[in-house]
């Protein structure tokens, strides 16, 4: 994640046990301090800069997990030749509908957390004032619940 407010968000909600910048030059020896140098087990990709990509499958150790959840602006390369005897396993996605009624009784229960990503909130008549905050980032927006009116 490339914004540290972000960053440190993710980690004071548990949501992750270590957080870096893409464009940490130290980054694999972050991970490799935290790992015993084996790599990490999962990375969750989710930035989507111009070397996000690349540096995620580096960062997984063999036969780890990356998850793509970033939207790119241009198609990734799959470098063969250098992923050869990683054995990774992608996950590629975006919202996917399919475990919606679970979730909805995660949340019923109280067993998922969501209320802290609602950073603003705004009427449908402002939605597009909405989008652009949420775009830029603005007074750190994470999601805009559009509200009638």
């Amino acid at each position: 994640e490339p914004d540290p407010w972000r960053r440190r968000l993710a980690l004071e909600q548990g949501l992750a046990e270590a957080a870096f910048a893409p464009d940490d030059p130290a980054l694999a020896e972050r991970v490799a301090a935290l790992t015993d140098g084996r790599g990490a087990d999962g990375v969750i990709e989710c930035a989507g800069g111009k070397d996000t990509f690349q540096a995620a499958w580096r960062l997984a150790r063999p036969n780890g997990i990356v998850a793509l959840v970033a939207m790119y602006e241009e198609n990734q390369v799959l470098p063969l030749p250098a992923m050869y005897g990683k054995n990774l396993t992608f996950k590629t996605g975006g919202v996917d509908a399919a475990r919606g009624p679970e979730l909805v009784e995660l949340l019923a229960e109280g067993k998922l957390r969501t209320g802290f990503l609602i950073t603003h909130r705004g009427p449908l008549s402002e939605i597009l004032e909405g989008y652009r905050v949420f775009e830029a980032h603005e007074g750190h927006c994470l999601k805009w619940v559009v509200t009638p009116g």
